[in-house]
């Protein structure tokens, strides 16, 4: 049984996250926030954010000299943003070039702030008591559950 307090927790992360991307005009083609998912598995859950969520914070460096080409190539990621923004395809081709000689400023507080501790106090505070409740539920019914296999039933 997936915990719903801490579903519900982690979709308010979520939606923060989300809401930060689209604060800072960091939403093109949406494809970020459809990749930021919630994973559970009986009572346990995780929030996964894309692996390049961090770049957009941080940013990143001049490419190097050796670098691999990622998949799809970077040229290809661009034309799509490029679509999504309205500028024409062949201007992806100057995008690449400038990143890969100055590299990515980053947004700072794109993450840190729907991630940072005031945020996740905030939204965890709100979920505690149901929190609470669903662990206080989870004992009973498994001192219940031990209760009916330990003690025999008296019958009359």
């Amino acid at each position: 049984m997936i915990n719903q307090p801490l579903i519900r927790f982690l979709e308010s992360i979520k939606t923060d996250l989300i809401n930060s991307l689209q604060a800072k005009g960091k939403i093109a083609t949406g494809q970020t926030a459809n990749q930021t998912t919630i994973e559970g598995d009986g009572d346990k859950a995780r929030l996964q954010l894309p692996g390049y969520m961090q770049t957009l914070e941080t940013g990143r460096a001049p490419t190097g000299k050796n670098a691999v080409a990622g998949d799809p190539p970077m040229v290809e990621r661009i034309k799509q943003w490029c679509q999504a923004k309205g500028i024409p395809d062949k201007a992806a081709w100057a995008v690449k070039k400038s990143i890969d000689k100055n590299g990515y400023k980053g947004t700072p507080g794109i993450l840190s702030e729907p991630l940072g501790n005031e945020n996740i106090q905030l939204r965890l505070n709100q979920q505690t008591d149901k929190m609470a409740d669903a662990v206080v539920q989870n004992i009973t019914d498994l001192m219940e559950s031990i209760r009916k296999t330990t003690i025999p039933t008296q019958s009359t």
